[in-house]
């Protein structure tokens, strides 16, 4: 069967409209820069960051800045853009954890949404936030984002109730008490080596023939102890909630 030069001009035109058609999905975004706190290359080296962040931890990472908030707090603008982007690892509205910026009035804020909430405590991200707002206060905003990348999965590779911070995860002080309790068992060893004792008090003392012949209390002091009742001095404030679409999550908020 021929086919017509205007007829094969027709399907070819078929083909090209229906590669032109094909819908393209757009690369995720996960730097926000309204405040354009990054050059060029800063704000690529972080989406680069961010997008291995969110793919190895399951947990999309944003960095939101901006010079004007629409009237709105730093609180609020968070939630509606959590509400009306929908971020989210592998489902609109999913596990995202969020670090905004406001450059107007000098306050950061970090929240978590969805299952990772859990790992990302409103005091857990106190202590990222504290963490990188010296960075933020000498307006190293570029360090500060990668140390708020690298800060969050070391919370969610520990349980829940316990703080990485915590003494018990040293290395140095897990070592010591290896070292103890190894002391305590070769000195329990050593002691059961040695005679047994057999004399004892009643050895010298006949119970037929002893009483107590007299008894006397003695007042010799009186002990009055103090603890001090720690303050906090935190100056960060304003954590977790639920955003006007109905979702929970948690944050920390303070200013640098």
């Amino acid at each position: 069967m021929r086919i017509s030069k205007k007829g094969l001009i027709s399907i070819l035109f078929l083909i090209l409209f229906s590669f032109l058609t094909i819908p393209v999905s757009a690369e995720e975004q996960y730097i926000y820069d309204e405040a354009d706190l990054f050059n060029a290359d800063e704000q690529e080296e972080l989406e680069k960051l961010a997008k291995q962040y969110s793919e190895e931890n399951e947990l999309s990472f944003l960095v939101l800045t901006e010079n004007d908030l629409g009237g709105r707090d730093v609180v609020q603008y968070t939630e509606d853009f959590y509400d009306e982007n929908a971020p989210g690892y592998d489902k609109k509205h999913g596990n995202t954890v969020i670090l905004t910026i406001d450059m107007n009035k000098s306050e950061v804020y970090l929240s978590g949404f969805g299952d990772k909430q859990k790992y990302l405590s409103d005091s857990r991200l106190d202590e990222i936030r504290e963490k990188i707002t010296p960075y933020l206060s000498a307006d190293n905003f570029l360090e500060a984002t990668k140390q708020f990348f690298s800060e969050v999965p070391v919370y969610l590779g520990v349980n829940p109730i316990i703080s990485p911070d915590s003494i018990f995860l040293k290395t140095w002080f897990q070592l010591l008490l290896a070292v103890l309790i190894g002391a305590v068992i070769v000195g329990a060893m050593i002691f059961n080596m040695g005679g047994r004792v057999t004399v004892k008090h009643e050895t010298y003392v006949d119970p037929k023939n002893s009483r107590v012949v007299n008894r006397k209390d003695v007042y010799l002091r009186k002990t009055v102890s103090k603890t001090k009742i720690q303050k906090n001095n935190s100056s960060g404030n304003g954590g977790g909630g639920v955003t006007s679409g109905g979702h929970s999550h948690t944050g920390s908020r303070g200013g640098f």
